[in-house]
C-alpha cells in the first residue's frame, strides 16, 4: 500500500512548516451509516452472500490471523512502538515520538483476505454495490499536546484502470488538530476532512473511549463520491488505519470485519 499525504502542521505545533508523509500507504452502541436506503443494510456474518474477505471475525489461529489481516507499518521509525495482536479479536497497538509521521494497518486485502485472491470490479454496466460492517472499540487515544494529527478509520484502496492507486477513508476517531484542517470541508459543517493528491477522508463518526460500537455502511458510496467509479476500478483492500503525526497513543480494537456485494 503507498499512499501520499499532505499535513499542514501550523496545526501541529511539533512539526516543520510543511510535512509530507509517504505511506504504502461489555456493552455496544450501534452507528449505522450510509445512503438514504441504511434501511436495507445490515450488519454482516462469515456466511452471508456474497462475502468477499476470508477472515474478518478473527477465529483462525493467531498464525493464520496474522497472515489473513496482514498487519504491517509505514513512515514509522525505530522511535515508534507498534504491535498487531490477535485473540478473537485485533488490536493495534501504536506509541509514537515527537517527531514521528506514519501508520499502522490491517485487514483485508486481495491477496491475503480475498476469497477469490483477486480484485474486486467496482463497475461493470453500472457501479457495484459494496458493503462494509464491522466492531470497533477505541480503548486510548492520547496526543501529548493535543495539536498532534491522530486518525482511525476504515480505509480502502482501488486501482485505476491506468493502474494508479487512490484511497477513500472513513475516520470514525479523529484528535483535535485533525478536525481543523483546511483541505476538506469539516470545519464548514461539511463531512470531508481531507481531500488532495490521491486521498479523500471523510467523517463518520466520533468513537467514544473504552466503548464497542458497530458501524456498517456502503463502501462504494463513499468512493463514488470521492474519485466517480468508472469501467476498470478494482477494489484492492479494506482495512483499519491509524495514522499519527506527532507524539501520540493508541490502542484500537476491531472484530467482525467483513465485506461484501449487493448486487
Amino acid at each position: 500500500m503507498r499512499k501520499r499525504l499532505k499535513l499542514f502542521p501550523v496545526f501541529i505545533a511539533v512539526l516543520p512548516a510543511l510535512l509530507l508523509i509517504n505511506c504504502s500507504r461489555a456493552s455496544a452502541s450501534s452507528q449505522t451509516v450510509g445512503p438514504a436506503d441504511a434501511g436495507l443494510l445490515r450488519i454482516l456474518t462469515p456466511n452471508a452472500p456474497g462475502i468477499i474477505n476470508t477472515d474478518g471475525d478473527v477465529s483462525m489461529s493467531e498464525q493464520l490471523n496474522r497472515i489473513y489481516w496482514n498487519p504491517h507499518s509505514a513512515g514509522l521509525t525505530n522511535a515508534s512502538n507498534w504491535k498487531v495482536t490477535f485473540n478473537n479479536e485485533t488490536e493495534i497497538f501504536l506509541k509514537t515520538a515527537a517527531n514521528e509521521a506514519g501508520h499502522v494497518a490491517a485487514g483485508a486485502w486481495w491477496t491475503t483476505n480475498f476469497r477469490s485472491k483477486q480484485k474486486v470490479q467496482l463497475y461493470t454496466s453500472k457501479p457495484v454495490r459494496v458493503q462494509v460492517s464491522f466492531r470497533a472499540n477505541v480503548v486510548v487515544a492520547k496526543c501529548a499536546s493535543g495539536h498532534e494529527w491522530l486518525r482511525i478509520a476504515l480505509a480502502c484502496a482501488i486501482q485505476r484502470a491506468d493502474g494508479s492507486v487512490v484511497y477513500t477513508e472513513m475516520d470514525f476517531y479523529d484528535s483535535p488538530g485533525v478536525l481543523v484542517c483546511p483541505y476538506g470541508n469539516i470545519t464548514r459543517g461539511g463531512n470531508v476532512i481531507y481531500r488532495g493528491g490521491n486521498v479523500v477522508e471523510y467523517k463518520i463518526g466520533q468513537a467514544i473511549a473504552g466503548k464497542w460500537a458497530s458501524y456498517s455502511f456502503e463502501l462504494s458510496k463513499y468512493i463514488n463520491q470521492g474519485w466517480l467509479l468508472k469501467r476498470g476500478d478494482m477494489l484492492e483492500s479494506v482495512y483499519i488505519v491509524v495514522e499519527v503525526v506527532g507524539e501520540t497513543t493508541a490502542i484500537v480494537r476491531v472484530d467482525d470485519l467483513w465485506i461484501t456485494r449487493l448486487n
